[in-house]
């Protein structure tokens, strides 16, 4: 069998090379098999595809033939490496069709978040990257059934769209990822700075994300803004990422005073509650844990609070 790499260029098993080395050494496969101290089967199987060539037979082989054993394993990686691709889009094809067609991949290609294709394999791969997840399987069993609990400790099952949820947290976790922060995070010093935050929260003003970014960068917090996704009404997370706490927003502050409110919110997440905690905001998610629950009224009252000094003030 033959298989293709990223430019289309054919991967053939070694054992067809090695057929093409045995006719023009005029060796026949019962010599070769005799040399190899193999059955003709296994020889048969080999020069078929049907085995692997392991690297004791590479060096047999070089031993024979000449054959660099170094450059058989290498063809032997790739063509295993192709094959396995080629299995794993056969999978997505035959049982994550539906995961696909869920995900609002048109958007997600707009944002710029995957690459512009029409190619379901392409798509497929470029998901499976995305949420660097070995199959769709995995990504259900991550964000719906909570297999990893230390990462993500909630199942986003039953929110609005759970899929393009799912694309927009993971899109805040791969900019948190990229976004280095120089300063450790510092409790006392958010709190301390915490009537600072609420006076540059009072009213809209020029450039208030990237003062939001900045104010707490100082801190050791991480801030990001998301593009929004169109069935998702979400309105922030926070959760901590790469050792720094993070609050994921929207990149953009149609309402300003909710705006402003969720900003205050999600500082009471992190003030206020532990690292193993995720919490989403809006987008329909409903979480049956009482601890969760009372979590997110002690960050409501954290905001109301913030919110009245900050009117006071102002």
């Amino acid at each position: 069998m033959t298989y293709t790499n990223n430019a289309g260029v054919p991967v053939p098993h070694p054992g067809k090379v090695i057929q093409e080395k045995l006719l023009e050494l005029n060796m026949s496969i019962k010599e070769f098999a005799a040399r190899a101290n193999k059955t003709e089967q296994f020889i048969l199987d080999v020069l078929n595809g049907a085995s692997a060539i392991s690297p004791s037979m590479a060096i047999a082989i070089e031993y024979i033939t000449g054959m660099n054993a170094g450059v058989l394993m290498k063809w032997q990686w790739q063509y295993d490496e192709w094959r396995a691709r080629e299995e794993i889009f056969t999978k997505v094809a035959e049982s994550g069709d539906y995961w696909l067609k869920k995900l609002p991949i048109a958007e997600m290609m707009n944002n710029g978040w995957l690459s512009p294709s029409v190619e379901s394999s392409v798509q497929a791969e470029d998901l499976l990257r995305f949420f660097g997840v070995a199959s769709p399987q995995a990504w259900e069993n991550y964000y719906f059934h909570q297999k990893l609990k230390v990462a993500f400790r909630i199942s986003i099952e039953q929110s609005i769209d759970p899929y393009a949820l799912s694309a927009w947290l993971r899109r805040g976790e791969i900019q948190a990822q990229e976004q280095w922060l120089d300063d450790e995070y510092d409790a006392k010093l958010l709190k301390k700075r915490l009537p600072e935050l609420a006076l540059l929260l009072a009213y809209p003003q020029e450039n208030v994300l990237e003062s939001i970014k900045e104010f707490f960068s100082k801190s050791g917090v991480n801030v990001i803004y998301t593009e929004p996704l169109s069935s998702v009404p979400i309105k922030g997370a926070t959760r901590w990422i790469c050792g720094h706490p993070c609050i994921q927003l929207l990149n953009t502050t149609d309402s300003y005073d909710n705006y402003a409110y969720t900003v205050l919110h999600e500082t009471g997440h992190i003030i206020l509650h532990g690292k193993k905690d995720i919490f989403i905001e809006e987008a329909g998610f409903k979480s049956s844990d009482p601890a969760y629950v009372e979590k997110e009224r002690e960050a409501d009252a954290f905001a109301r609070k913030w919110l009245s000094y900050r009117l006071l003030e102002d």
